[in-house]
C-alpha cells in the first residue's frame, strides 16, 4: 500500500466544507445536518467534484484495485459453471473488506482526516475573524452609508467591534450565564463583560438559544444604562443583529428596539420633553436617544429593499411596531403643553420620510402600509392636521423658517457644535415629514380613498388640502428672501411644488388632486395679479411665478391637465371658454414677451419667468388642440417678434477685452444669448403639428429653427423634460414641405443622414473597435443601415419636399469615382446606389449587391409617390436603366436570372408601371419561397408592357340602371328642380345608398350625378367659396401649348388605367382629349396665381405635379373631355375643389400671400392637421404609434390626397371617396382618412411593433376598406367635430 502520510487533505476538506455550508445551515437541527451529509452523494450534483472525494476514490483505485481483480479472477474459476454475477459480487466484497489491506487503507485515511480537521478546528477561529475584517471592510467601501452613525463621537465607525473580534461558540450553559450577568442588579464590570461576549456570538445562534427573552431585557436595560460603553455595545448589538437580514432576528430585534423607546416616551414622566423647551443635542441623554432613533431610521430604510423575501407576518409586525411607535402622545399635539414625540426625532433625522417612501414604493409592502394605515387612521389625521396648523400659521412663522431652512440642511446631529432645535425648528421638521407622508399617500389609489379626513375645522378632502397647499406658494412673504437662481430646497415653497410634481407623476393622481377649477383658480391667482394692471397692488414674487409654471407644466403633460387648462373642468373640447386658464396663461405670456407689463409697473417679468410661462404654452400648442385653443394670441409672431429683438440685442454686444488681453464675455450678453436659444427652441416647436409648421414658416426663422435642432440631434438631446421622445418626428414634419427640406439641406442635416448611410454601407465605423468580423448580412437591408434607411424614408416621403432637392439637378456620371469619395446629397444617393448602371459604379462599391439592393428598396418607397416616380423616369429614365439591368442579367438560354437584384428590380417595374389598388393588380413579393419547387414563380421581364400575370381581369361596366332611391331622384330631373330642397334629398337619399348597397351607385350612374349635383350646387350657391371666372379658349390654341415631360408621362398613366377599367375605348383619342383638358385647367388657374419671388424651386413655374383629382373625374366622365372640363369648371367655385383638386390653390390669390409664398398646401397645413386633432381624441393608440415611429399622420394623409387614393383604393373606393367629400361636405376628406387610420389601427400596432411603420403604409394598399360601411362612423365624427373642421377648412384666408 502506499503512502499516505505526506498527504495534506486540510485544503480539499476545507473546500468540502465550504461548499456544503449552506446545506447545513439550512438544516433545522444537528440530526438534521447528519442525514444530509450521509446522502450528500444523491443530492449534491457536484459531489464526484470535490478534491476529497477524488481523493477517496483514488486511494480505492491504488490500494483496492488490485486485490479485486484476484479475487475475482480466483471466484470465476470456483463458479465458471454454475452461479450468477451476483453471487460473484457477494463473494469479492466479502473477501475485500475482510482483508487486512482493506483495515489498514482505513486505518490510515481515518488517521489523516482526523489529524487535518483538527487542524482546521485549530486555526477556524484566526481565519473566521479574518474572513469577516475583510467582508466588513469590503461591504462599508461598497455601502457606506449603510448602518452608519454619522453622529458618532469616536474616529471609528460604531460598528467596528462587532466585525472585528471573532466569533465565539457557545452551548446553553454560557447564554444562560451572560443572560444573568445582564441583569441590571450585577456589578458594572460584569455587565460590561458579559455584553462584550454577546457581541462575539453570531446572530443565529443567539436566537436560536432558549435565553433570547431572558438576553433582550437585558438589552433593553443596557441601552436605557446611563454607562456610555454599556449602552453602545447594546447599541452595536442590535445594529449587528439587524444586519444578518433574517426575518426572524430582525423582527424580534426591532420589536426590541420599538419597545425600548415607547418606554422611554410613556414609562418616566419625570424625562418628559416639551415643545417649547425645545431639543438640545448638548445635553447627552437627547443625543444618546436621537442615536437610537437613528439605528431604526436606517433599518426602516433598508428592510423594504428585502423583505419581499420575508413571510408577510413579518411586514405585519414591523408596522405593528412602527404604527405603535409613532402614535405614542400624539394626542397632546391637540392640547396645549405639546410634548416631544418619536415623530419629531424620526422627522429630525429623515424629514422627507424616505423610509415612507421606500415602504409605498412596492405593491407588495403598499399594500400593508395602506391596510395598516386604514386601521389607524389616526396617524394620517395628525400628519394632516400638522400641515393644515403650519399653512394657517404661515404667516408667522415664515421669517424664522426662512433662516432655519438655510442652516438645517447642513447640519448632521452630533456635530461639534452640538445645535439646539428650537420648537419652530420641530414644528418646521414635523410638517416637512407631515408633507412627505401626505404625498406619497396621495400617489396611490389606496391611500386616496382615505380621503376626506377628520380636523379640527371638520372634513378635509383632497381639494381643500391641496389648496390650503397652494397659500404656500401664493404668499409674497414667502419668497422675499429667495431670488429665482437660489432656493433652498427646504423651503416650503419648493418642498409644495416638488410634491406636487411628484403627484402629477401619476395620471390618476394629478387628475384627482389637481383637474379641477378650484385647484387651478387658486393656484393661477398670482398671475392674475399681474394681468390686473393695478400699479398699486404688491405683485408676487418671481419665485412663486416660477413654482406656478412649474406645477401646471407637470399637470399639462397629461391629456386630463391639459383639458382642464384648455376648456376647464366641465367645458367640452373645442367649445371656446374664456374663463379657462389657457387664456391668462397665453396673455401673461404674450405681455411679458412684448414688454408691456413695463409701461404698468415699470418692470416686467425677467426672462427667466417668460421663458416658464412660454414653455408651458408650448406644451399646449404642440398639440392639435392646443394650438386652436391659443391661436388667436398669434404667439409664433409675438415669440419670433422676441427672437428678433434679441437677435440685434446679442450682435450689439461687442465682447471686451482684459488686462491680459483675452477676450471677456459679460454676463448679460450670455444672458442674451441663452434667452435666444430659448425663443428659438419655442418657435421649433411650432413645427410639433402641420399648422404649427405654417406658422413657423410664415415667421421667416425657419432655417434658423433647424439649424438649431439640428445641433440638438447631433448631441442625441431630447426635445425637452416633459417629452419623451427625440427629434424623429419633428424632422418628419418639416421634410413634408418644400421650405422645410431646403432648411434640412442647408443645416447639414440631409448630408450628415446621408454620410451616415454610406459609413454604414460602405466604410464601417472608425470609431468602433473590431473585436470579431461582422456577420454576413443575411436581410436585404442589415440592422445596421436600418435607421439611415428609416431616416431618408422620412425626409423623402413628400413630393414637394423630393422636387426641392432633385428638380433640375443632373446625374454627375463620372468617369471614375474614388473608394473615398463620399456621397453628401441625395442626387448622388440615387447616382451610386439606386441607379448603378456602369462597371465603374460597381467597382467603386465595396458591397455591391447589399447597397445596390439598399439602393433598390429606397427607389421602391419613393416610386410609391406617383409624382415622385414621374419626376424620377422625366428627369434620369429609372424604367430605362431598370430594364436595361434586367436585359444583362440574362442567362445563356435568354432567361433573366434570378437573383436579389432581379428580384428588386422586377418588383419596383411593376409597382411603377401598374396602376391600381388592392383588388386592380398584383404585386410580386421582394423575398422567394424556398419551400416551393418554383422559388419565384412571377414572370421577369425586361420590356414594357408588363406580363398580364400582375393584373387582374376588369369587366365593362354595367349599363344597366338599378332602380334605387337615388335613381329615382336623377330619373326624369328638370333643371328647374335643382334646388336647395333637392339637393338636401339628394344627399339623403347617396347616404342611404352608400350605407346599404353602395355597389349601386355604378361608372354609369356617376357621371349624371355629379353633372345634377354640380348644377345644383350653382344654382343654390351652396358651399360656394370662390368667384366663377370667365374663361374661353379654343383647342386649336391649347394644341400649340405642350405639357412638361412628368405630366405627358402621367397622361399615359392615366389612359393606362382607364383602358384597363374599360371606362376608355379609344387610347389615342382619349390621350388627346386627356392633355388638352389638363392644358386648359392650368391657363384656367393661371387666372387666379400669384407671381410669387420665391428661391423654391417648386414655385418657380406652373403646378409641377400632374393632376391626378382631373384625371379621376376624366375617367368619371368615361373620357367626355367636355363634361369633365365643364363639371371642373364650376366645381372650381366651391369649398371641396381647395382640398380634393390639388393645383386649384396652388400659389393661389385666395390663399393669405405668406401661405402662398410657403408652399404649403392647405391639405397639409389644414387637412393633415385636422387629421391628428381628431386621430388623438378619438384613436389615440394609432396617433401614439406614429409619434413612437417618427413618422406623422399629416404626411401619409397629404401623400394619399395628393395623388387621389391612387394605387392605395380600388376605383369605385375613390369614386365613393369624391362623392362623399362633394355631397356630405369637404370636411368628409379629414373623416374618411381617420376613418382609413382607425381601420388599419391593428397593422399600424403591429408594424410599428416591428419598426416598419413608413414602409407598409407607403408600398401597401388598404386591403378590404369600403367607404360605405365606415360611413355611419363618419357621420358620427361630423356630429361630434363639424363646428370645429368645417370652419378651419373654409376659411383660408385664416390659415
Amino acid at each position: 500500500m502506499a503512502n499516505c502520510e505526506d498527504v495534506d487533505l486540510l485544503p480539499s476538506i476545507r473546500q468540502l466544507i465550504t461548499k456544503i455550508e449552506p446545506a447545513i445551515q439550512s438544516a433545522d437541527s444537528l440530526e438534521a445536518a447528519e442525514e444530509l451529509i450521509l446522502h450528500l452523494e444523491a443530492t449534491d450534483e457536484n459531489f464526484h467534484r470535490y478534491e476529497y472525494v477524488k481523493y477517496i476514490r483514488q486511494r480505492l483505485d491504488e490500494v483496492l484495485g488490485p486485490l479485486i481483480e484476484d479475487q475475482m479472477e480466483k471466484e470465476r474459476h470456483k463458479m465458471h459453471t454454475k452461479g450468477s454475477e451476483e453471487d460473484l459480487v457477494r463473494a469479492v466484497t466479502e473477501h475485500v473488506v475482510n482483508a487486512q489491506t482493506y483495515s489498514d487503507m482505513m486505518q490510515n485515511m481515518k488517521q489523516l482526516t482526523t489529524n487535518s480537521v483538527a487542524r482546521l478546528l485549530q486555526t477556524f477561529d484566526e481565519d473566521h475573524s479574518e474572513h469577516l475584517m475583510k467582508a466588513t471592510q469590503y461591504t462599508r467601501r461598497e455601502s457606506p452609508k449603510r448602518f452608519s452613525f454619522e453622529f458618532s463621537e469616536g474616529s471609528s465607525s460604531s460598528f467596528d467591534s462587532s466585525f472585528n473580534q471573532g466569533f465565539m461558540f457557545m452551548n446553553q450553559e454560557h447564554f444562560i450565564a451572560i443572560s444573568e450577568n445582564l441583569e441590571p442588579l450585577k456589578s458594572l464590570k460584569t455587565r460590561q463583560d458579559a455584553m462584550t461576549k454577546l457581541c462575539q456570538i453570531p446572530p443565529s445562534d443567539v436566537m436560536a438559544c432558549d435565553q433570547w427573552e431572558h438576553l433582550r431585557a437585558g438589552l433593553t436595560s443596557a441601552l436605557a444604562d446611563p454607562d456610555q460603553y454599556l449602552e453602545e455595545k447594546s447599541l452595536l448589538f442590535h445594529a449587528k443583529m439587524f444586519s444578518a437580514k433574517s426575518h426572524t432576528i430582525s423582527k424580534e430585534v426591532y420589536t426590541s428596539l420599538v419597545d425600548y423607546l415607547c418606554t422611554e416616551f410613556t414609562a418616566r414622566k419625570s424625562k418628559t420633553m416639551y415643545l417649547k423647551d425645545g431639543l438640545d443635542l448638548g445635553n447627552l441623554s437627547n443625543k444618546r436617544l436621537l442615536r437610537k432613533f437613528r439605528l431604526l431610521n436606517e433599518f426602516q430604510i433598508e428592510v423594504s429593499s428585502y423583505w419581499v423575501r420575508f413571510p408577510e407576518s413579518f411586514v405585519e409586525d414591523v408596522l405593528e411596531k412602527t404604527v405603535k411607535l409613532i402614535g405614542i402622545n400624539s394626542s397632546s399635539l391637540l392640547s396645549s403643553m405639546e410634548i416631544v414625540c418619536p415623530i419629531h426625532c424620526i422627522a429630525l433625522l429623515d424629514p422627507k420620510a424616505r423610509w415612507f417612501k421606500k415602504w409605498m414604493h412596492g405593491h407588495y409592502s403598499r399594500t400593508f402600509v395602506l391596510k395598516a394605515l386604514t386601521a389607524n387612521l389616526g396617524l394620517v389625521e395628525n400628519a394632516l392636521r400638522q400641515c393644515m396648523e403650519f399653512i394657517a400659521k404661515s404667516d408667522t412663522q415664515l421669517d424664522s423658517v426662512s433662516s432655519l431652512t438655510e442652516s438645517f440642511d447642513k447640519q448632521k446631529i452630533g456635530d461639534m457644535h452640538s445645535p439646539m432645535y428650537f420648537e419652530k425648528d420641530l414644528r418646521f421638521v414635523h410638517f416637512v415629514h407631515s408633507l412627505s407622508l401626505i404625498g406619497r399617500i396621495l400617489m396611490y389609489a389606496g391611500g386616496r380613498k382615505l380621503f376626506p379626513i377628520n380636523s379640527k375645522e371638520g372634513l378635509v378632502s383632497i381639494q381643500d388640502l391641496m389648496v390650503s397647499l397652494v397659500t404656500l406658494l401664493a404668499d409674497t412673504a414667502q419668497t422675499k428672501s429667495s431670488t429665482t437662481k437660489t432656493i433652498n430646497k427646504l423651503n416650503p415653497a419648493v418642498l409644495v411644488t416638488n410634491t406636487f410634481k411628484m403627484l402629477c407623476s401619476s395620471k390618476q393622481a394629478c387628475q384627482t388632486c389637481f383637474c379641477t377649477d378650484v385647484f387651478i383658480g387658486h393656484l393661477i391667482t398670482p398671475v392674475l395679479e399681474w394681468l390686473d394692471d393695478d400699479p398699486n397692488d404688491e405683485l408676487p414674487q418671481e419665485a412663486t411665478l416660477l413654482h406656478i409654471a412649474d406645477i401646471l407644466s407637470a399637470i399639462a403633460s397629461w391629456e386630463a391637465g391639459r383639458h382642464i387648462l384648455l376648456y376647464g373642468e366641465n367645458g367640452e373640447k373645442f367649445k371656446e371658454n374664456r374663463s379657462a386658464a389657457v387664456h391668462i396663461i397665453a396673455e401673461f405670456s404674450c405681455r411679458a414677451l412684448n414688454g408691456t407689463f413695463s409701461n404698468t409697473f415699470g418692470v416686467g417679468p425677467s426672462r427667466t419667468v417668460a421663458g416658464a410661462y412660454l414653455y408651458l404654452c408650448r406644451q399646449l400648442y404642440n398639440t392639435c388642440e392646443g394650438r386652436l385653443a391659443l391661436h388667436p394670441y398669434k404667439l409664433h409672431t409675438i415669440v419670433a417678434d422676441a427672437w428678433k429683438e434679441v437677435v440685434r440685442e446679442v450682435e450689439e454686444k461687442t465682447p471686451t477685452f482684459g488686462a491680459d488681453g483675452g477676450t471677456v464675455v459679460s454676463p448679460t450678453s450670455e444672458d442674451a444669448v441663452a434667452w435666444e436659444n430659448t425663443l428659438i427652441d419655442n418657435l421649433l416647436n411650432f413645427a410639433g403639428t402641420p399648422k404649427g409648421l405654417l406658422f413657423l414658416q410664415q415667421t421667416g426663422a425657419m432655417n434658423e429653427c433647424v439649424t438649431y435642432m439640428y445641433t440638438r440631434y447631433e448631441k442625441k438631446l431630447q426635445v425637452s423634460k416633459t417629452e419623451k421622445f427625440g427629434y424623429g418626428t419633428m424632422v418628419t414634419q418639416v421634410a413634408a414641405t418644400a421650405p422645410g427640406m431646403v432648411a434640412l439641406k442647408s443645416s447639414g442635416f440631409i448630408k450628415r443622414i446621408v454620410n451616415e448611410l454610406w459609413t454604414v454601407l460602405e466604410c464601417g465605423r472608425d470609431d468602433k473597435p473590431v473585436l470579431r468580423p461582422s456577420p454576413t448580412p443575411v436581410d436585404p437591408i442589415d440592422r445596421t443601415a436600418f435607421k439611415s434607411f428609416t431616416s431618408l424614408v422620412n425626409v423623402l416621403s413628400a413630393f414637394p419636399a423630393v422636387y426641392e432637392v432633385i428638380a433640375d439637378q443632373p446625374l454627375r456620371q463620372r468617369q471614375t469615382y474614388s473608394f473615398r469619395e463620399m456621397p453628401d446629397t441625395i442626387v448622388d444617393i440615387i447616382e451610386r446606389l439606386i441607379l448603378v448602371d456602369s462597371e465603374t459604379k460597381n467597382h467603386s462599391l465595396f458591397n455591391v449587391e447589399q447597397s445596390h439592393t439598399f439602393g433598390l428598396r429606397l427607389l421602391s418607397i419613393m416610386v410609391c409617390s406617383l409624382d415622385t416616380l414621374l419626376l424620377l423616369d422625366s428627369q434620369y429614365s429609372i424604367w430605362s436603366s431598370l430594364l436595361k439591368a434586367q436585359q444583362e442579367n440574362k442567362s445563356e438560354n435568354g432567361d433573366i436570372i434570378i437573383d436579389m437584384l432581379s428580384v428588386e428590380r422586377n418588383q419596383i417595374l411593376v409597382r411603377s408601371y401598374t396602376i391600381g389598388g388592392p383588388s386592380e393588380r398584383r404585386l410580386p413579393p421582394k423575398t422567394l419561397d424556398i419551400d416551393s419547387q418554383r422559388p419565384y414563380p412571377w414572370p421577369l421581364f425586361s420590356t414594357f408592357p408588363v406580363p398580364k400575370d400582375y393584373t387582374t381581369f376588369s369587366s365593362r361596366p354595367s349599363a344597366i340602371k338599378q332602380e334605387n332611391e337615388l335613381s329615382k331622384l336623377l330619373s326624369g330631373l328638370r333643371p328647374s328642380s335643382l334646388n336647395s330642397e333637392w339637393l338636401s334629398k339628394c344627399r339623403q337619399a347617396f347616404y342611404n345608398v352608400m350605407i346599404t348597397k353602395p355597389d349601386q351607385i355604378t361608372p354609369r350612374v356617376i357621371p349624371e350625378l355629379l353633372d345634377s349635383v354640380m348644377a345644383a350646387m350653382i344654382t343654390t350657391g351652396d358651399d360656394k367659396l370662390f368667384t366663377i371666372k370667365a374663361f374661353t379658349i379654343n383647342d386649336a390654341t391649347l394644341k400649340t401649348q405642350s405639357l412638361t415631360s412628368l405630366q405627358n408621362k402621367g397622361v399615359k398613366h392615366a389612359i393606362r388605367y382607364g383602358m384597363y377599367l374599360r371606362l376608355l375605348s379609344n387610347h389615342d383619342v382619349a390621350l388627346e382629349n386627356l392633355s388638352t383638358l389638363l392644358k386648359k385647367c392650368r391657363q384656367y388657374l393661371r387666372m387666379q396665381q400669384r407671381t410669387l419671388d420665391s428661391e423654391l424651386r417648386f414655385l418657380q413655374r406652373d403646378y409641377v405635379g400632374y393632376d391626378w383629382f382631373a384625371s379621376s373625374v376624366f375617367l368619371m366622365m368615361m373620357g367626355n373631355k367636355d363634361k369633365t372640363w365643364n363639371f371642373l369648371y364650376h366645381f372650381s367655385t366651391v369649398a371641396a375643389s381647395g382640398f380634393l383638386w390639388i393645383p386649384r390653390l396652388y400659389a393661389s390669390v385666395h390663399l393669405p400671400l405668406e401661405q402662398a409664398v410657403s408652399s404649403i398646401h392647405p391639405v397639409f397645413s389644414c387637412t393633415g392637421h385636422n387629421v391628428e386633432l381628431i386621430l388623438q381624441q378619438e384613436v389615440s393608440h394609432t396617433y401614439s404609434a406614429f409619434k413612437m415611429s417618427g413618422y406623422t399622420p399629416s404626411q401619409i394623409c397629404q401623400h394619399w390626397l395628393t395623388q387621389s387614393f391612387w394605387n392605395y383604393l380600388d376605383w369605385p373606393q375613390i369614386c365613393h371617396y369624391t362623392l362623399v367629400c362633394l355631397l356630405l361636405g369637404v370636411d368628409y376628406q379629414v373623416y374618411v382618412c381617420v376613418a382609413i387610420l382607425r381601420f388599419l389601427q391593428p397593422r399600424i400596432l403591429q408594424y410599428r411593433q416591428q419598426q416598419n411603420l413608413q414602409v407598409f403604409l407607403k408600398e401597401e394598399s388598404i386591403v378590404g376598406f369600403k367607404v360605405g360601411q365606415h360611413l355611419e362612423y363618419m357621420k358620427s365624427l361630423e356630429k361630434k367635430y363639424r363646428t370645429t373642421i368645417l370652419p378651419d377648412m373654409v376659411n383660408l384666408a385664416k390659415q
